[in-house]
């Protein structure tokens, strides 16, 4: 096959060169993941002919829509590989490719090579998606979604066989075989700091407190992006390369590769540029969590008292939709890797959506939610509220209008839902009229739905703003879940990341025995931008008060405890 000189950044060189058996990877966006799990696919097809390897997500959809697009087109563009001559996907493969020393009875979720080696798609909603042959290596996408327990009960049991061909009996023992490869974004939540304790052994083997030492090197690179004296900025740079050093990646004496890996790692390939460009855009939250890599823990004393695992799901692609756009295209990873809202199994098209907002002249957002009958969690039977999608934008030179982009972006998404009616969220500061305008930020937002055809209904809380106190026993009621009169509320855990962060990473704070959010970073000081701190949470805020405020003082039994107690 056709190939080409590649360059690789010093993240990904670390994995190819130091080869160890097991891989965890925990990369931010901009640092080239996909090209990581391509070269690894690329290796097992080399050294492990006719092989299997599993590759498990927490979907079929995800796998579909988010890790073989991006994977493969590494493979196609950069290595060479072509569809339907080189591998075939969900289906027979034809008589002269070779087939795996395991035997394959359905090629159903199953991708074959030319030369015999294979790829189990195994997949976390379907119970036994991962039992079927023996295989020889692990690739796990996105591993914060995963539910730790059953991939250990489905998928790591089946890594063990054909020691004879590749293991310590064979002529030349590979010695990645039987390992894994774990890729992910960081966790934002606890639920997924499993991933994090790969890294003990740095201090563990040699006293390397590597999570301390890697959020020095984060704070050093946001030091960087102030910078404008070009000596400054020249020392700046090498006092981050000297503490760098200190966490330079080395295999552990059982074989495990551990990294952390920013955008500054692949400088080379997307720019400074780039990286002061998503600073500039991006809300503090999401840069320093997706792009920078920071570990950031949920803190404590926090305003939203979110159990990880009861309301926070992940398990939301339509798997039968997804197929049958896959099959139909011939596995056409462009139009599986951009979604609509047909991709979504918690948005159903004969419903309308709730929508509300937050207006700001930094950023402009909204939340997407829909009512359910069902808990899409527990299963039971009983009306739940779901934040199912998420929008935002910020001034750039291609916006012209934030109110239009925002809505323009909702809409594009949600073209195909045929219950094209919405219930709007109203807030006082949104119904305040826009400078220059004699329309307000809502009734900007309401014309330009009704232009794309979607009917709007309005919905107000009665008298003035609530009071921080008020929201904050609300949503502790319903996050307790311990009152069948207030309603449940779930959150997507795909569509919604930013609105979970911003939730996850507001404190509240007590003053003269009142609750309040904390609000000290939006102050100019702290360097961060006013609309860039609490806002999703805002927003969330807006639709649950004017939808379940008049329950709180007929039902609440919610007693606070006092901070610090």
């Amino acid at each position: 096959m056709a190939q080409k000189l590649i360059q690789f950044n010093p993240s990904q060189l670390s994995s190819f060169i130091l080869q160890g058996k097991n891989t965890v990877e925990i990369h931010g966006r901009g640092t080239g993941k996909s090209h990581g799990m391509g070269w690894t696919i690329h290796r097992n097809n080399i050294y492990m002919p006719r092989s299997v390897t599993s590759i498990t997500g927490q979907t079929f959809g995800q796998l579909m829509t988010r890790t073989l697009p991006s994977t493969f087109k590494f493979l196609e563009e950069t290595l060479g590989y072509s569809k339907d001559h080189h591998y075939v996907i969900n289906r027979k493969p034809p008589d002269h490719f070779k087939t795996p020393y395991e035997k394959i009875l359905k090629h159903d979720h199953f991708i074959s090579f030319i030369n015999g080696t294979g790829y189990l798609l195994a997949s976390q909603d379907r119970m036994g998606s991962g039992r079927g042959p023996n295989i020889d290596f692990e690739i796990l996408d996105e591993a914060l979604t995963i539910i730790k327990s059953r991939y250990d009960q489905e998928i790591s049991p089946a890594n063990r066989g054909n020691l004879e061909m590749f293991g310590p009996k064979s002529k030349s023992p590979v010695p990645w075989h039987h390992g894994f490869h774990y890729v992910s974004s960081m966790p934002p939540t606890k639920a997924g700091r499993w991933l994090l304790d790969f890294g003990n052994y740095y201090e563990e083997e040699k006293g390397i407190r590597y999570f301390n030492v890697w959020n020095r090197v984060v704070k050093l690179q946001l030091e960087l992006l102030e910078v404008t004296n070009p000596k400054d900025f020249k020392d700046l740079w090498n006092e981050i390369v000297r503490v760098r050093q200190e966490i330079l990646p080395y295999v552990s004496s059982e074989g495990m590769l551990f990294t952390l890996s920013n955008a500054f790692d692949n400088i080379q390939n997307v720019g400074l540029s780039y990286i002061k460009r998503e600073y500039q855009k991006q809300t503090k939250l999401t840069f320093l969590i997706e792009i920078m890599n920071m570990i950031s823990d949920k803190v404590e004393d926090c305003y939203y008292n979110i159990d990880e695992k009861l309301q926070i799901y992940y398990d939301s692609y339509n798997e039968s939709f997804i197929r049958d756009l896959a099959e139909n295209s011939n596995w056409d990873f462009q139009k599986l890797g951009t979604p609509d809202s047909r991709f979504d199994s918690d948005c159903n098209p004969d419903k309308l959506l709730d929508i509300s907002f937050d207006w700001g002249s930094r950023i402009s957002l909204m939340t997407v939610g829909q009512e359910h009958d069902k808990d899409i969690i527990t299963g039971d039977d009983v009306l739940t509220d779901h934040f199912i999608n998420e929008f935002f934008v910020k001034p750039s030179d291609n916006h012209k209008v934030m109110i239009d982009d925002l809505v323009d972006d909702f809409c594009n998404y949600y073209r195909y839902h045929n219950d094209k009616t919405v219930l709007f969220y109203h807030d006082k500061y949104g119904d305040h009229r826009l400078a220059n305008s004699a329309d307000t930020y809502n009734g900007q937002a309401i014309t330009r739905l009704e232009r794309h055809g979607w009917t709007v209904v309005s919905e107000y809380h009665k008298g003035q703003e609530p009071p921080h106190h008020d929201k904050y026993l609300l949503w502790g009621n319903i996050l307790k879940e311990n009152n069948p009169k207030f309603p449940r509320v779930r959150f997507n855990g795909n569509k919604c990341k930013f609105l979970l962060t911003s939730l996850n990473n507001t404190k509240v704070v007590e003053k003269e025995g009142k609750f309040k959010k904390d609000k000290r970073s939006e102050d100019v000081s702290s360097g961060i931008l006013p609309e860039e701190a609490t806002h999703f949470g805002d927003a969330a805020d807006k639709k649950i008060w004017i939808k379940y405020g008049s329950r709180l003082r007929r039902y609440s039994t919610f007693v606070p405890a006092r901070l610090g107690k």
